[in-house]
């Protein structure tokens, strides 16, 4: 089948845009899920939801192992929209923590919203042509 230059593109750009996140969650995430249970509590302690009860280690490592899972499904487009749909949750409570206990940075309010969006949006938008999943439902 031959793609136009236009189908091309737009697949190209969806398949950088899905490393270049990857990229960024990856750097953000696995430092973090590498250090231990100390860096687990303190980055469940960062987010201001302690008041909700859930204990702060589990749920550390939970929030980290999903940003890593979800990065990995990034790049590969293989479960890509069920990670789209958890890293867009993740985010918009990531913004509704930064915005509610109004933490103080406005870049990390905006930023965690903007995150939430792009997520949302490649929801609909797909993995693109050059996926593994794309690869795997032609055999």
């Amino acid at each position: 089948m031959i793609f136009s230059s236009q189908e091309r593109k737009m697949n190209f750009g969806l398949l950088f845009m899905r490393l270049g996140l990857a990229v960024v969650l990856l750097i953000h995430a696995l430092p973090k899920l590498f250090d231990g249970t100390a860096t687990w509590q303190k980055f469940w302690m960062s987010l201001e939801f302690e008041s909700i009860g859930l204990p702060g280690v589990m749920m550390g490592f939970a929030i980290l192992l999903i940003e890593s899972i979800g990065a990995l499904s990034l790049m590969s487009g293989y479960f890509f929209r069920a990670a789209c749909a958890l890293l867009s949750f993740l985010y918009g409570l990531y913004f509704f923590g930064y915005f509610y206990y109004k933490s103080g940075y406005v870049t990390l309010t905006l930023w965690s919203l903007g995150l939430a969006v792009v997520f949302f949006g490649l929801i609909y938008a797909g993995p693109g042509r050059y996926a593994v999943s794309v690869k795997l439902e032609k055999k």
